[in-house]
């Protein structure tokens, strides 16, 4: 009996010790509040050539970490410009002036949210 206590008290003493991977930070000056209301912070680059995501298991990752969105210069369409990300070269977003932000996975709409900018 003594023994099983010791061997109990140990695995919880191990249990406590064990910690969750923490997720990665970035410094969020934006964010896209989807339809089904999730909302996801971003890092949009000075140029706007990048949009970095950084959550655990998001509409955008799967496996939690970073998620990078590159813009594709030469699809410009109208007032609207498209990202494809660079881990799922089939997942796109488009991002249009007016803040509509529409997520396309291998030609499919998976989801339509707003872009907002943070003003510090």
């Amino acid at each position: 009996m003594k023994g099983k206590l010791l061997l109990l008290m140990g695995a919880a003493l191990l249990a406590g010790c064990v910690q969750a991977p923490m997720a990665p930070s970035i410094n969020a000056n934006g964010a896209i509040k989807w339809a089904n209301g999730i909302s996801e912070e971003m890092h949009i680059s000075a140029s706007g050539g990048t949009l970095t995501f950084a959550a655990p298991q998001n509409v955008l990752s799967t496996g939690g970490g970073i998620t990078i969105f590159s813009r594709i210069d030469s699809a410009r369409n109208g007032n609207c410009e498209h990202y494809y990300s660079e881990q799922a070269m089939k997942t796109r977003m488009q991002i249009c002036d007016s803040g509509e932000v529409t997520l396309i996975v291998e030609g499919r709409v998976i989801n339509v949210g707003a872009l907002a900018r943070y003003v510090y």
